[in-house]
C-alpha cells in the first residue's frame, strides 16, 4: 500500500517549489540583464575614456603644430632658408628653444633637400640628410604633420622613439625647407597611462596597422603588433572601418573589452580596455547575494517561517514604497539614503533638475559641495545626532550648466526613536541666482553711469583751464625749444585726460564712440615710450611690431586696451625680475579657423599678443577675468574693471579675445582683430593754421578761468570778447543791446541759469544771435535738447583752439559777419 505524504510535508514541498523556481527565474533574469547592461555601459565608458584621452592628445598636437608653424614663418628662419645662410636661423632656434621649456628635445630646420641645417641643441646633427623621413616628405607638400614614433636621429634602433611635429618653411608658396619639434613618447604616455579604472583597465596607444606604439608594459611597444594576437578580429574591424568603436578580444588568455577612438592628425588610434572578468564583478556578487537569499529563504520555508516571511516586510521596503507614492507628482527633488549613506531611492523630479537618471545616482553618495564649504563629513556626523542640515549645494549633472539647490536633510527614526535612515529635499534655485546675479550687476553698471556723468563735466571744466593756459602761453613767441615742448606736453596730457573721461562714459554705455580707419602700429609704439619709461627696470619689455594694417577703430581705446593688459601684467610678476612681451602680427583667418570661432570671418586680420612671465591663473580664476569688478589684487587696490573695458572694447571692433595662463608660469592674452579694406586713415594732414576773425562775441562761463583763456585766445585771432560769469548778467546785456554781438558761446551747466535756458530766453524774445553750446559733459539727451533749441554747435570741453576757430569761422561765414 502506497504510503501517504503528509500535509506537513506537502506544505514544505510546496514552499520549496514557491521560493525555489521564483528565484532561479529571477536570478537568471537578473543576472542575463545586468551582464548585457554593465557590458553595454563598460563599452560606452571605454569609448568615451578613449576619446577624452583622444582628444588631450589632439589638443596638445594642435598646439604644437602652431608652434611649429609660428616658428617656420619666422622672418629670421624664412630669410635664412632664401639666402641659404643659417647662422641667423641657428640663433633664433637657439633664442626660441630657451623659450618654450624642455619639453622638447630641440628644434631643428631642413633645407628643401632635406638637410639639417641648423638645430637648437644638437649641433653635431647639422649636415644630416633627412630627406626620406615621413615628416620630411609631408612638409615638401607644404603640410603640418605629426609623425612618430620614429628612431631618433643617428640612432639605429627604436631604442629611442620620438614623436615629430613638423611644418612647411614657405615663402610666396614657395617650399625652402621645414622646421621640426620633436619629443620623447613618455610625453604622451604620461596622458594615456593616468586614466586607469580597477585594477585591470588602462589606455594604449597603436597606429591603424595595430602596431603597440604606447603601453603600460613597455616590452610590448613598438614590438607587438595587436592584429597578430588571436581573437583580434573585431579589432580589426573597428580599425579597417571608422576607426572609433568598441571591440572585444583575447589577451594572454583573458577576455577584455576595448573601446577606441582615433587621433586628429595622425593615423594613431587610441584604445582603453579592462578585463571582462573584472567588469563582472557585481554581477557575480549580486548571483551570489541571490544565491545565499534563496539559500537563505528556503530555510526560513522549511522551518515554517514562510507565513512571516509573505507578510512581514523590512522598515525601508516600507518607506520606499510609501515615497514613490508621495513624490511621484513633486516638483522638488526628493531622495531617500539608506544608512551606509547611499542613495536608495530618487524621484522623478531630480532626473529633470539635475539632468542625470535615476540609475545612475542609486547606491552613490548624495552631493553634498556647499556653499559654506562645510565639510561632508561634518555634516554627517551632525545628522547621525540627529541634527536636520540645509544649505545649498551644486551639482555638476548632465546639463550643460551646474545646478544649485536648496536642500533639507532630515534623519528618519522608527517607532523607537532610532535613526534607519535619511531624507533629502531639493530645490532647483539656478534660475533665481542667474536674475539675482544680473540685477547686481545691472546696479553696478547703473551706479557707474551716474558717478562718470557726475564727475566728467566738473573734470573737463577743469581741463579746460589747463588746456586754455597752455594754448596762450604756445600764442606768446619767443619760446626756447625745450619750454615749447613742455607746454605741447600740457596740451598731450590733457587731451589724455579728456579721453579717459570719454572712456569711462563709454564703458558705462553714457556716450557712443565713432570707429574709423587707423593703424595700431602707430598707438602701439607710443604706448610702449610711456611704458619703459613708468614700469619697474626689473621688468623687460619686449615687441615685435610686424604689421602695418590698418583697422577700424578708436585710437584712445586701443591706447587703453594696451596699457590695462600691461598694468596686469606688471602686476603679475610683482617685485621679482620677469619679462612682458606684446606682438603685432598679421593673421590670415582660414576655413577652419572660421569653423572654430564661428564670430570670425574669412580673411585679413591682425594678432595684438600681450604675455608676461609673472604668477599665472589657476582655470577657476581664468574662466572670471573678464566679468565687472572681479579682481584677484587686495582691497583697495584694483577696481575689477580693467579687463571687462578690455573684452568690451575688443568685441566693439568685431574682434574676439582669449588668455592663456598656467599657475606659476605666466599669462598671455592674444587678440584678433579684422583688417579694414580702406587704406584711408583718419590722421589725415590738415590745415593747422588758425582761422581769424574780428566779429562781436560773448563768451559766457560760471568758471573764471575759462572765460579769461577764451577771452585771451579769441582776442588773440582778433576777435571782440565780452566776457561773462554769470548767466543773468549776460543774458540782461544781451536782450538790452543784441544788436552788440555776432555770436554768443555758452557754458550748459552753471548755477542760476543754464546756456540752455539763455538760448531759449533768447529765441523767444526773437534774437537770433548764433550760439555755440559747450559742455564737460555730452550726452545724447543733451545734445537732443541743444538741437531743439536752436543751437548750431554743441562742442565738448576741454575745447580745441583750433576746433573752436573752425567752428566759429564755419557759423560767421554763413552768417557772413567774418
Amino acid at each position: 500500500m502506497q504510503k501517504k505524504i503528509s500535509i506537513k510535508y506537502k506544505m514544505i514541498l510546496g514552499g520549496i517549489t514557491a521560493v525555489l523556481i521564483p528565484f532561479l527565474i529571477a536570478g537568471t533574469i537578473i543576472y542575463v540583464q545586468l551582464s548585457k547592461s554593465l557590458l553595454k555601459r563598460s563599452k560606452e565608458v571605454a569609448v568615451h575614456v578613449a576619446e577624452d584621452i583622444s582628444a588631450s592628445i589632439d589638443e596638445t598636437f594642435r598646439q604644437e603644430v602652431k608652434l611649429a608653424s609660428a616658428i617656420a614663418a619666422d622672418p629670421n628662419i624664412v630669410e635664412s632658408a632664401l639666402t641659404g645662410d643659417y647662422r641667423a636661423a641657428q640663433r633664433s632656434l637657439q633664442a626660441i628653444f630657451s623659450r618654450i621649456g624642455s619639453k622638447f628635445f630641440t628644434i631643428f630646420l631642413l633645407d628643401q633637400s632635406g638637410i639639417a641645417r641648423a638645430d637648437a641643441v644638437f649641433k653635431q646633427q647639422i649636415g644630416l640628410d633627412l630627406s626620406t623621413r615621413e615628416y620630411f616628405i609631408k612638409a615638401k607638400e607644404g603640410k603640418t604633420s605629426v609623425v612618430g614614433p620614429v628612431p631618433a636621429r643617428g640612432s639605429a634602433t627604436p631604442s629611442a622613439p620620438i614623436i615629430v611635429v613638423a611644418a612647411p618653411i614657405l615663402h610666396e608658396k614657395e617650399f625652402l625647407g621645414m622646421v621640426g619639434l620633436p619629443f620623447d613618447i613618455d610625453y604622451l604616455e604620461k596622458i594615456i597611462l593616468k586614466k586607469r579604472f580597477g585594477k585591470t583597465g588602462f589606455g594604449y596607444l597603436i597606429n591603424n596597422e595595430g602596431l603597440v606604439l604606447v603601453h603600460p608594459r613597455k616590452e610590448f611597444i613598438l614590438r607587438m603588433r595587436l592584429l597578430d594576437q588571436p581573437g583580434t578580429g573585431e579589432i580589426k574591424q573597428v580599425l579597417t572601418g571608422e576607426k572609433t568603436g568598441t571591440a572585444s578580444y583575447l589577451f594572454e588568455g583573458s577576455k577584455r573589452i576595448a573601446g577606441f577612438s582615433q587621433v586628429p592628425l595622425t593615423d594613431w588610434i587610441v584604445a582603453f580596455s579592462q578585463s571582462e572578468d573584472e567588469i563582472m564583478i557585481p554581477v557575480n556578487q549580486t548571483l551570489f547575494a541571490i544565491f545565499i537569499s534563496g539559500s537563505l529563504f528556503l530555510i526560513l520555508t522549511i522551518t515554517g517561517m514562510s507565513v512571516f516571511y509573505s507578510r512581514v516586510s523590512t522598515p525601508i521596503q516600507k518607506i520606499m514604497a510609501l515615497m514613490k507614492q508621495v513624490t511621484h507628482h513633486s516638483t522638488e527633488a526628493i531622495m531617500q539614503i539608506g544608512l551606509d549613506r547611499k542613495i536608495i531611492h530618487a524621484n522623478e523630479a531630480f532626473e529633470k533638475i539635475t539632468g542625470q537618471k535615476t540609475e545612475e545616482v542609486i547606491h552613490r553618495e548624495p552631493i553634498l559641495d556647499n556653499m559654506g564649504k562645510i565639510p561632508a563629513e561634518v555634516i554627517w556626523q551632525s545628522l547621525e545626532r540627529g541634527i536636520p542640515w540645509s544649505g545649498r549645494v551644486t551639482i555638476e549633472g548632465d546639463k550643460p550648466e551646474p545646478v544649485t539647490m536648496d536642500i533639507m536633510l532630515v534623519p528618519l527614526r522608527d517607532d523607537n526613536g532610532v535613526i534607519h535612515g535619511y531624507l533629502e529635499i531639493g530645490r532647483d534655485v539656478t534660475a533665481e541666482l542667474k536674475l539675482e546675479k544680473r540685477l547686481q550687476q545691472g546696479q553696478k553698471l547703473e551706479s557707474i553711469g551716474t558717478l562718470a556723468g557726475g564727475i566728467a563735466h566738473d573734470f573737463n571744466n577743469i581741463l579746460s583751464g589747463i588746456f586754455g593756459y597752455a594754448e596762450l602761453a604756445l600764442m606768446i613767441k619767443g619760446h626756447d625749444p625745450d619750454t615749447e615742448r613742455s607746454l605741447r606736453g600740457i596740451m598731450k596730457a590733457s587731451e589724455r585726460a579728456r579721453d579717459l573721461v570719454s572712456q569711462i562714459l563709454t564703458f558705462s554705455r553714457q556716450t557712443e564712440t565713432e570707429l574709423r580707419p587707423m593703424q595700431p602700429k602707430t598707438i602701439l609704439k607710443e604706448v610702449l615710450k610711456l611704458l619703459r619709461a613708468s614700469i619697474p627696470a626689473t621688468i623687460d619689455i619686449q615687441a615685435q611690431i610686424d604689421s602695418d594694417a590698418i583697422i577700424l577703430g578708436e585710437p584712445t581705446q586701443i591706447h587703453q586696451l594696451v596699457m590695462n593688459l600691461f598694468t596686469n601684467a606688471v602686476h603679475a610678476i610683482g617685485d621679482k625680475a620677469g619679462s612682458v612681451r606684446l606682438e603685432l602680427l598679421d593673421f590670415m583667418v582660414d576655413e577652419e579657423f572660421s569653423q572654430t570661432h564661428p564670430d570670425m570671418n574669412k580673411g585679413r586680420h591682425i594678432l595684438l599678443r600681450i604675455s608676461d612671465t609673472g604668477i599665472g591663473m589657476a582655470p577657476e580664476i581664468r574662466e572670471k577675468v573678464f566679468e565687472p569688478f572681479f579682481t584677484t589684487k587686495p582691497q583697495g587696490t584694483g577696481t575689477g574693471l580693467g579687463l571687462s573695458v578690455v573684452h568690451g572694447i575688443v568685441k566693439k571692433i568685431g574682434g574676439t579675445i582669449s588668455v592663456y595662463s598656467e599657475k606659476g608660469k605666466g599669462t598671455a592674452f592674444s587678440i584678433i582683430i579684422p583688417c579694414t579694406e580702406s587704406e584711408d586713415q583718419i590722421l589725415i594732414p590738415r590745415d593747422l593754421a588758425l582761422k581769424r576773425g574780428n566779429a562781436r562775441v560773448a563768451v559766457v562761463d560760471d568758471e573764471p578761468d575759462i572765460t579769461a583763456t577764451l577771452q585771451s585766445i579769441l582776442s588773440n585771432l582778433g576777435y571782440r570778447v565780452s566776457a561773462f560769469t554769470d548767466g543773468r548778467v549776460a543774458l540782461e546785456s544781451i536782450i538790452s543791446n543784441p544788436g552788440q554781438f555776432d555770436l554768443i558761446i555758452t557754458d550748459y551747466t552753471m548755477p542760476q541759469l543754464t546756456g540752455l535756458e539763455i538760448v531759449q530766453h533768447l529765441r523767444d524774445a526773437g534774437i537770433e544771435i548764433p550760439v555755440i553750446l559747450t559742455s564737460g559733459y555730452m550726452g545724447k539727451e543733451i545734445d537732443n535738447a541743444a538741437k531743439q533749441a536752436g543751437t548750431l554747435e554743441f562742442l565738448a570741453k576741454p575745447i580745441n583752439t583750433y576746433q573752436l576757430a573752425d567752428a566759429m569761422h564755419r557759423i560767421l561765414k554763413t552768417r557772413q559777419m567774418l
